[in-house]
């Protein structure tokens, strides 16, 4: 059954509940009201219909359920906790701050730099139009390096980019896991004893999913990186 609702100088007719699913924006448009209002939500239909829905009584047990709820005390936040972006190199298991993290991509095609790359230094990367230092993140901390595979024959790998005090670099990473938040407590030191990933960069060891992952100090790694290249 339709209904009017009055305006200042004239009615507007609703030719049907829920008009503006049928005949207004979200339905076929054939409303001709839609020649004065534009767009369903100017109209004072839909706007009585609001009105309506929010002044519904509660269904029973609403009031209380949200009672209960804000009656529960407080989760405790780790003000400690780290948020961090976890991924493989070879058989270790990194992470470094999401701070520093600009970008994830599938990986590209690096190009040598005559005279210059090495054992840390890969060569430049297309990144987007913009050209970008690639390094061999496991020639800086030390590890051996992986076997020499295009990217196609590797599907987790990805190519991370990095930035701090406004330099970027790019490395390759066979797979990246995903962010998470470290708390603080459930850091542990670097054994004197570890063997893997350079300690002067790995300032802590958590676990995440059964496995160990050594938390990397951006400021050791990536200012060494720059002195590294420059040098």
């Amino acid at each position: 059954m339709s209904h009017d609702i009055a305006t200042e100088d004239r009615q507007v007719v609703a030719p049907m509940a829920d008009c503006w699913r049928h005949v207004g924006v979200t339905g076929d448009r054939s409303c001709p009201e839609l020649k004065t209002f534009i767009h369903c939500r100017n109209c004072p239909v839909l706007s009585a219909a609001a009105r309506r829905f929010f002044d519904r009584p509660a269904p029973a047990g609403y009031l209380e359920s949200w009672r209960e709820i804000l009656e529960q005390p407080e989760v405790a936040v780790d003000a400690d906790a780290r948020s961090v972006l976890i991924f493989r190199l070879g058989t270790e298991w990194l992470a470094l701050p999401t701070a520093v993290v600009v970008e994830v991509t599938p990986p590209r095609q690096v190009h040598r730099l005559p005279h210059r790359s090495g054992p840390v230094l890969a060569g430049i990367v297309n990144i987007r139009g913009q050209l970008q230092l690639c390094v061999r993140l496991e020639g800086v901390l030390g590890l051996d390096a992986p076997a020499t595979e295009p990217p196609s024959a590797v599907p987790s790998a990805r190519l991370l980019v990095v930035e701090r005090t406004a330099a970027r670099w790019a490395f390759r990473v066979d797979e990246v896991a995903g962010v998470d938040r470290v708390p603080g407590r459930s850091l542990r030191d670097v054994p004197a004893t570890v063997s893997g990933a350079d300690t002067r960069a790995t300032v802590a060891l958590f676990a995440w999913q059964d496995r160990t992952v050594g938390l990397l100090d951006e400021a050791r790694l990536l200012d060494g990186l720059q002195r590294r290249i420059s040098g």
